[in-house]
Formats: structure tokens, sequence, C-alpha cells
């Protein structure tokens, strides 16, 4: 297949020399055996393959096999072309498979779909046999990058491969530079040193201003009237706007019957209110399945000098999440961020980490609908893939129903309906549902204490899941966005299909886009209950 990609102006003043001069080239090694070489070359063609005598020559029994010869390089009306040589075999320049195109500077050639790749770039005239300090910072980079499956760059991999061209490839000028910053740096690191010493009284005085923040930072009492009151009114407006719809394609469906409309008219108000219907039904059979085994978790915790063992934190910081239960032996599934509170705040984590001290998990709780009984949370393993972690239970519960993981996990589909059960509004949520004289007194006998209100609501049984309708707006490997309302105490919560089927763990909102949801697909979970670690 041939390409005829679109050549501006620019890009084609660097590809174009005076008619009888040679293009001067190189090529990089990214990956393959020769990762990290680079090539030069003051001529064209060029040829690429495995057999004996080609310019740019692969071992024939390699990991990544290539064609005896596979592509040529060769220059014509002042331009640089490639061209796949061999029918069987593929080439690929930035990722798209082509029979003859112009090379432009930077693209990458991929000899193979799982081949070695090489980057191309044109040369300077100055700089015909040694590189600009730009493009060895630049090539050590693609280098360090391709040589892992995700891409990232370590640094261990880029310090060895810059070291590595800065020696090969780098002008005199260049390498005198590169050992004068090394010296500056050297410098710089002692005199930070020398200042950590000198100002170490300062940071003492500083973990002492944190710890305050950290205390004047806890919800008030007034805080969480004032949440509840504004939760219990977005409630009564969700539900006012659900019935008026509702009301509204009744009173639709009954004026187009009236005036004769057509059938195909009518089947489609009809279908959006069975719609209505159904997905109000399939809430209200998930709630009473699967409310009972999810629960609203209670989590604390502080910051500690690193490295001591036994001190208690000075203050705590206090959250509330949901979780569900997904097998008898008391095994429960949430997020990472809840098992790892300090993860919601990484600007915070890492002031205190610069202070000396470092994050502990004090208190990890759970209640469930209908039982007074509060259980330990006991953190088992957590996802390197997504935002879930597993938990144990202290004790055992009976008598629930497990949330199903079915096998394979299914997938979520864009525009499907979806139920989340769980504590979208954490506290405020519950307290809301209540009447304001009986949420007022239990706010004023807690006295602050907010450990102290969860457990009296589940001594009162009045700790109980919602569930909020929506739908699936977009479904990728690592996540699913979904319409479904919720807020911070809805993390952790299962979210369902239209079958009933767990397909995600609500993670997220993202705020700038309307106050959407974000989830982990079950599959995630999968991985993590059959990992090693």
């Amino acid at each position: 297949m041939m390409h005829a990609p679109v050549l501006d102006d620019a890009p084609d003043a660097a590809l174009r020399r005076p008619s009888g001069s040679g293009l001067r080239f190189s090529l990089i090694h990214l990956s393959g055996r020769r990762r990290g070489e680079t090539q030069f070359f003051q001529r064209a063609p060029v040829t690429f393959g495995s057999a004996p005598g080609v310019d740019v020559s692969f071992p024939a029994n390699g990991e990544c096999p290539v064609a005896p010869l596979q592509a040529e390089m060769f220059q014509a009306n002042c331009e640089m072309r490639l061209r796949n040589c061999d029918p069987a075999a593929r080439t690929l320049v930035n990722r798209e498979a082509v029979e003859e195109i112009i090379l432009r500077d930077r693209d990458v050639i991929q000899l193979g779909p799982n081949g070695p790749t090489l980057r191309f770039r044109i040369r300077p005239e100055e700089y015909t046999l040694c590189k600009q300090l730009k493009e060895i910072l630049q090539d050590a980079r693609d280098v360090a990058s391709a040589g892992r499956a995700d891409g990232r760059v370590t640094l261990r991999s880029f310090v060895g491969q810059l070291a590595f061209e800065i020696v090969r490839n780098a002008t005199l000028a260049t390498q005198v530079v590169v050992v004068g910053l090394l010296v500056m740096l050297i410098a710089a690191i002692g005199g930070l040193a020398y200042y950590n010493y000198l100002t170490q009284q300062a940071h003492e005085r500083h973990i002492a201003s944190l710890l305050r923040e950290l205390e004047l930072s806890r919800i008030s009492l007034a805080e969480l009237e004032q949440n509840s009151a504004d939760e219990r009114r977005r409630l009564t407006e969700t539900l006012a706007i659900h019935e008026t719809e509702e009301q509204r394609l009744m009173v639709m469906v009954e004026e187009q019957r009236k005036k004769g409309a057509s059938s195909e008219a009518l089947e489609a108000l009809t279908l959006r209110l069975r719609t209505l219907e159904a997905e109000r039904n399939n809430a209200e059979l998930l709630i009473t399945r699967f409310g009972p085994s999810t629960c609203l978790l209670y989590i604390a915790y502080g910051f500690v000098e690193k490295g001591d063992k036994e001190e208690a934190p000075h203050t705590l910081l206090e959250y509330t999440g949901t979780g569900f239960l997904i097998d008898a032996e008391g095994r429960i599934v949430t997020n990472r961020h809840l098992a790892e509170p300090w993860s919601m705040d990484p600007k915070g984590t890492a002031e205190m980490l610069q202070a000396g001290l470092e994050p502990r998990l004090v208190i990890m709780r759970a209640y469930f609908p209908g039982r007074a009984q509060a259980y330990d949370v006991t953190v088992l393993k957590l996802s390197e893939q997504g935002d879930v972690a597993l938990a144990q239970l202290t004790p055992e519960p009976r008598g629930m129903t497990p949330v199903p993981l079915e096998k394979p996990s299914p997938q979520a589909v864009p525009g499907e309906a979806v139920v989340v059960v769980g504590y979208p509004s954490g506290l405020e949520g519950i307290l809301a549902r209540l009447d304001e004289h009986a949420a007022t007194e239990l706010l004023k006998g807690a006295e602050r204490n907010l450990q102290k209100l969860m457990q009296d609501l589940a001594d009162r049984g009045l700790v109980r899941p919602l569930t909020t309708q929506g739908h699936v707006s977009d479904a990728v490997p690592n996540r699913i966005i979904h319409d479904a309302q919720t807020t911070s105490g809805g993390s952790g919560s299962p979210i369902f299909n239209s079958q009933g089927e767990l397909i995600a763990v609500h993670s997220s909102i993202m705020t700038r886009f309307g106050a959407v949801g974000s989830g982990v697909p079950a599959a995630r979970v999968d991985e993590l209950l059959h990992s090693d670690s």
C-alpha cells in the first residue's frame, strides 16, 4: 500500500539539499539487540535485514525476527525514501505499515510488528559524525523508555544510556560541558546537605505547625450539620426530577394517543417510560439482594516519627468510604486510596515526609446494614494495576450474600444502564434521610467524635446504603466512566450492569467533566485476588 504523506514547507526544508550533495543522516537503535547504538551514514542507499552484507544487519535467529532483505533507504529528488523489500514482511513508519514513503527527520522505523525500532535523523553539516547535547539527551530518553514494556523511563537506564552516548557520540566541547555540570551538581548536593543540617530546628517547628493545621482541618459539628442539610436538599431534588420525568412521559403518551399519533411515536415514548420503570425496579432488586453486604467504612490515620513502631499519632485524620463482601470468609473489596488514605492528599503527605514523618493507618472498621456490630478491617492486598484493595473482616460475618465475581468478568458497554450501591455521600447521606430533629440529636450526642457517631447510627439500625443510577459513558481496559451520582463517600461502591453483574468498583469523581464518576473494571479485582503479592 503506497502512502503519500502531506509535506509541510518547514519539515521539507530540513530534508532538501542542493542537487549533487549527499544527504547525511543517522539511525538510532531504540530496541532490539543493538539497542542504544547510533549509526552514521554519508551516502544512500542503505539496506536493512538479516542477510550477510546488508548495511544495517540483525541476527537471523534473534528474538525480533527480521527478513533477509527487509527494507531499503534511498535518495530520490533530494528526498530520502524508505521502501519495503519483502512482500511477506511488514515495515512500519510511525506505527503505520508502508510500502514506500518519504522519511522526515525523527521518524521511527520498525522492521516488523514485533521487530526492532530505529529513529531516523538528518545530520547537520557541522555534526556529521557527532551529536549535539540536545540530541544526546533525547536519544538517551527514547532508548531508555523503549527498553521497558510500560514505556517508563527509569533513572538508572537513562543515566547509563546518557553516559554511553556522551563517551561514544559527543564532541569534545560537549564532554567538557557535561563534566563541568557534574562538578557543579556534586557541589550543589554538598551545599544542600549543609543547608539541611543548619535548618533542622526549622523543620521541627514546621512539624508542630502542620500538626496544628491538621487538628484545625477536622470536620466540625456545624460543618457536618450543614453538609447533611445540603445533601437532604439534593436528595429531595433528585427524587422530584425523577418523578417529574415519569409524569411528563405519561402525560405525553396520553396526549399523543388522543391526537392519533403514529405507532412509532407512541412506541418511542412508551419505551422511554418502561426504561425508567425498569431501571428503578432493577435498583430496588439490587439494594435488596446486595445492600446487606455493602458496608460503610470508617478510616483513621495519622503521622508518626519515621521508624518509630510504638508511637501513636498525635492527630487522627478521619474518612468514610464503601466496601462490599465477596465471599463467606469475610473478605471485602474497596479502593486502594481508602486502604492508604494518605494517598488522597499527596501534597500534604509530601510535606509530612519531608518533615521526617510517615503515615500510619490506625483504625479501619466496617458497619453493615441492620447490624450493630463493628467489624475490624485488615488490609490484605493492594493492587498495582488499579485503585482496588482486598481486606479481611474480623470476626467473619454470617448470614450475608456476597457479591459474586463472574468469570470472566463482564465488560462494560458504553450506553448501558448501571446501578451504584453504596454510601455516595458518606455520613451526610445517611443523616440527610433522617428528619432534622433526629439528625441534630445524633450529632450532638456524638460530641464531634466521628467513630461514636457511626456506632450510634449502627446501634439504631440507620446504616443503609443508597442506589444511584446512570449509564456508562466510556469504557477502556483500566477505567469506565459513568454518570451515576455519587461523591467521595461512595468510593469503593460496587457498580452493577442491568443484569445485576458486577462490572466495576467506583473510584473517583472527575469534577472538571460535570462530576461524572470513574470506576475500576471488575477484571482488576479478579487479578488482585489471584496475584501472589
